[in-house]
């Protein structure tokens, strides 16, 4: 398979770069770029108007391509005369002078590059060319003389740096007149035709007032080109202007948009920052919830385990009251037994019938009255209530069956002519209702029962007495 053929042309090529830009950016980066874009903006003016093409930019340098020759010298002067115009209204250390090179070479295209020696070359004109220059190579200049009214200097044949020949060089003279200037002397071929023309002028000297309508005709010729000069000038003037104006137009346009891009800027950083102020509280106010959560959880654990403690010890409490209780039943119970077996064998045993009470409790003639002084917690309390009698049973009741403040009590009379009474309450205190026994033992005295006993691991006195 053979392998794709290179594209090739042959085209004139405009090489341009800035004198001392890295100097000025070093000194004013932001200033030197506005001059830079403007005298930009100057230059793709001038090229697209003689019809060439931006081949590449890189910073300060361009690259274009043209059809002809005469069309790519006629930009460069363009360019240079624009730019002289432009530098002269700015200060002396703002000025962005340009070189240029110009070449007629063979290129290879690849997509919209070109490349090859043609390009080289170029840009190796312009790096010789003097500030505010032009260079061009001899195939440039056999292709304009004659077509352009511009003078040039010959500068000779030049050893341009990677390129593998010779290249004669030539320099647009703009102080100079029509024609060619050479300043290393003539060719024989140049010295021959002076030599002729000399000659020739000395055999027709005798013509000379033969030749006046034409010298006539010549200042005349002269008169015509000034005149082309100085319309060429204001076009000159008139592009550079018009130019000017699209630059300016085309700073305002990044100037504007800079500032919407700035101001939207500021748009979503203002955003953001309500966003994070606004996730900030959410956070702020979620660990506030976690710590009065946190600590009404700590509160009720610490409740709920002082009123376990406080039911643990109102149990033990009670266990150990009747534990009391219980002992002193067992220890009145051995003493009365001791001195019943003591008795009993000291005398001989006698039968006696039991002796009935004195005065006999009757339902609703006797109140019940018990007197409790204050208790830990508890302050001084006082029960009152009827005695109620059924089958032969003393009832002693206070409030309703096993509410809060309840007291239900049961009697009986003793052989001794005592009363004992046993029941159960219902405390009503703070912190939960809770059951509890009571025990109470009253004797006759006068004309009433007095006694004392228990409510819980409450210490009270009992008093029967007629209403």
């Amino acid at each position: 398979m053979c392998a794709t053929p290179i594209k090739r042309r042959l085209v004139a090529i405009l090489a341009a770069d800035a004198v001392g830009y890295s100097k000025l950016m070093a000194k004013d980066e932001e200033g030197t770029m506005r001059i830079l874009a403007a005298h930009r903006a100057m230059i793709d003016g001038i090229i697209e108007l003689q019809e060439g093409r931006i081949v590449n930019t890189a910073g300060d340098s361009v690259i274009a391509e043209f059809d002809s020759p005469v069309q790519a010298v006629r930009c460069a002067v363009e360019i240079q005369d624009a730019l002289r115009t432009r530098n002269d209204s700015l200060p002396e250390d703002q000025r962005l002078v340009f070189r240029i090179g110009v070449n007629l070479g063979d290129v290879m295209v690849k997509g919209d590059d070109l490349l090859g020696d043609g390009i080289n070359v170029a840009a190796r004109l312009e790096s010789i060319a003097d500030p505010g220059g032009i260079c061009m190579s001899s195939s440039v200049y056999d292709q304009i003389a004659g077509k352009l009214d511009l003078s040039f200097v010959d500068v000779g044949n030049k050893t341009l740096k990677n390129i593998g020949r010779p290249v004669r060089v030539y320099r647009i003279d703009r102080d100079g007149r029509s024609g060619t200037k050479r300043v290393r002397g003539l060719p024989p071929a140049a010295k021959w035709l002076t030599g002729l023309g000399a000659v020739a002028g000395l055999a027709f000297g005798a013509w000379y007032f033969a030749l006046a309508p034409l010298q006539e005709a010549t200042k005349r010729a002269d008169s015509a080109a000034a005149g082309r000069e100085v319309k060429a000038a204001e076009a000159a003037k008139a592009a550079e202007q018009r130019l000017a104006a699209k630059a300016a137009e085309a700073e305002r346009l990044r100037a504007e948009a800079a500032e919407q891009q700035r101001a939207k800027d500021n748009a979503d950083l203002a955003k953001q920052i309500a966003a994070a102020e606004a996730a900030r509280k959410r956070a702020e106010a979620q660990a506030s919830a976690a710590v009065e959560a946190k600590r009404a959880l700590e509160v009720e654990r610490v409740a709920e385990g002082r009123a376990r403690a406080e039911a643990d010890l109102e149990r033990l409490r009670a266990e150990a009251q009747e534990e009391k209780r219980k002992a002193a039943a067992e220890l009145t119970a051995a003493i009365a037994a001791r001195r019943a077996a003591e008795t009993a064998a000291a005398a001989p045993v006698i039968p006696k019938p039991a002796m009935p009470p004195a005065i006999s409790l009757r339902e609703g003639l006797w109140v019940a009255e018990f007197l409790c002084p204050p208790h830990k917690i508890f302050p001084e309390r006082t029960i009152t209530t009827l005695i109620s009698v059924a089958n032969g049973v003393y009832l002693i009741e206070v409030g309703k069956p096993e509410q809060p403040g309840s007291l239900a009590l049961r009697g009986a009379l003793n052989v001794d002519g005592s009363v004992l009474f046993r029941g159960t309450g219902v405390s009503g205190r703070i912190g939960g209702a809770r059951p509890y026994e009571a025990a109470f033992t009253a004797r006759l005295i006068k004309q009433r029962y007095e006694g004392s006993g228990q409510l819980g691991d409450r210490d009270c006195d009992l008093v029967l007495k007629k209403r």
